[in-house]
């Protein structure tokens, strides 16, 4: 029996100190964590400030004391990230490179033994970025990160990596799912190209000619567009024609349009003879106005003239307008002139706005003062008042004066509300104590009060006392 009690007694004592013991770890644990979590605060503090090397001691720090933390592999991300910052800054070639280096193995830090880790993703873009810089710098050893995952180490390359993995499956009519590290080899394949174009383009054109899936055409339309390789012009003209999806016609088109090169207006101008779809045919006004090439606003501006379709004259004059040159304003002037259509007409005004020169608002003030349309009178003064000035509370005051037709008149007591200079708050006042029209004198008064001005509320009492 006392053997018994003597058992149940250590056992009591144990169970009491593993308790204890247990509570210690706990409190030894919060306590790392929250040491932890102070170094990670400075060192983020410090990646914001541009301070590389305070946040690289930190994070060094956090890497070597606090490992067991949830903060470990996130630091170890952001080691890489601000060695390479740091890298950048500095003059000698050689420290460079041994940053970049180190940076590298940090990362792979990271890959190696927390592969799981939510930050895992980031490491490998980041490594293979850092990685494409070694390698031009002549570390060829550092092209494997981005070599092998491209091309596989298949002989001949061209059939594995990307291709392998994507394509496989495709032509037997099986729908492979989505590759979760499709991104990852795009990058590394955006690298390749900058580095080996005859490995790399091979890959791409595949991909975009025989990939069924529209997504990955899409994504290795981004490397491609982003090659100034004379071979891409074709294959992104091809592309822009003929491809079965809307949106990749469209990306083609965007990435031919930042070329800027005589050959690339060339084809857009090809690609405009051809499109059948109007969503594709705006795309190409967008290209157009982005070239400052003559042939390029040449077309726009025989396009804004001529073209039947009012949705698409109206889209190539807008689009006209944000060129802001003499001789779109000009041509809009002229456009202007020989049109009948209202809703064009709008079109052309909105567009002038937008131009900002003396000759554009010189034509807004004659359509405002003296144009037959009410309609286009009423949108040009929209635009004058949203541009702001005495001179325009001049203008103003001045079509109100002499204005019949009350629905003239509530655009401009509109347009000269939305100047919030306290002359626009007298230019009121003095409207609505000449103004007979009920209506018209109650406009005025609403956006007096909506003015908050002493001068307003002085006029606003006198209303009352009377």
């Amino acid at each position: 029996m006392k053997q018994t009690k003597g058992i149940i007694l250590c056992l009591a004592f144990f169970l009491i100190l593993g308790g204890f013991a247990s509570a210690q770890e706990k409190e030894k644990a919060k306590d790392a964590y929250e040491k932890a979590r102070a170094v990670y605060e400075e060192a983020k503090k410090a990646i914001y400030d541009k301070s590389w090397q305070k946040a690289i001691t930190d994070l060094e720090k956090i890497a070597k004391e606090y490992s067991n933390s949830s903060y470990y592999g996130e630091s170890l991300y952001w080691l890489g990230y601000s060695l390479d910052k740091h890298a950048a800054s500095l003059e000698n070639l050689e420290l460079q490179l041994e940053t970049r280096k180190e940076a590298i193995e940090r990362l792979n830090q990271l890959l190696e033994k927390i592969p799981e880790n939510s930050w895992a993703r980031d490491a490998r873009i980041l490594q293979i970025r850092i990685a494409e810089v070694l390698a031009r710098d002549g570390l060829s050893e550092y092209r494997k990160y981005f070599n092998g995952r491209v091309l596989g180490g298949v002989e001949g390359g061209i059939e594995g990596g990307v291709i392998g993995e994507v394509l496989g499956g495709v032509e037997a009519g099986q729908k492979k799912p989505m590759d979760p590290d499709l991104e990852i080899k795009l990058i590394a394949l955006d690298a390749l190209m900058s580095m080996d174009k005859e490995k790399a383009f091979p890959i791409l054109e595949k991909m975009v000619k025989e990939e069924k899936r529209p997504e990955l055409r899409e994504k290795a339309l981004m490397v491609l567009g982003q090659s100034r390789d004379a071979k891409a012009l074709p294959l992104l003209t091809e592309l822009a024609v003929s491809d079965p999806s809307p949106r990749v016609q469209e990306m083609a088109v965007m990435w031919l349009s930042q070329r800027h090169d005589e050959a690339s207006i060339d084809a857009l101008l090809k690609i405009y003879e051809k499109a059948a779809d109007d969503k594709l045919k705006t795309r190409l006004f967008f290209g157009f106005a982005q070239s400052n090439n003559p042939k390029a606003q040449a077309k726009l501006i025989e396009i804004a003239k001529n073209e039947k379709d009012p949705k698409l004259q109206k889209s190539a004059i807008f689009w006209l307008g944000q060129k802001r040159d003499e001789a779109s304003v000009a041509s809009l002037i002229e456009i202007y002139d020989k049109i009948s259509d209202v809703s064009i007409k709008e079109s052309v005004i909105m567009s002038l706005a937008q131009g900002k020169s003396e000759k554009s608002r010189a034509k807004l003030i004659e359509i405002a003062k003296n144009d037959k349309d009410l309609k286009a009178r009423e949108r040009a003064l929209f635009w004058i008042g949203q541009s702001g000035g005495d001179d325009v509370l001049d203008l103003l005051q001045d079509v109100y004066n002499k204005a019949d037709d009350a629905k003239l008149k509530k655009q401009v007591i509109f347009s000269v509300s939305q100047n919030h200079s306290p002359k626009a708050i007298l230019a009121m006042i003095a409207m609505a104590r000449k103004e007979k029209d009920l209506e018209l004198k109650k406009q005025l008064i609403f956006w007096l009060g909506q003015s908050k001005s002493e001068e307003a509320m002085k006029f606003l009492k006198e209303i009352l006392d009377k």
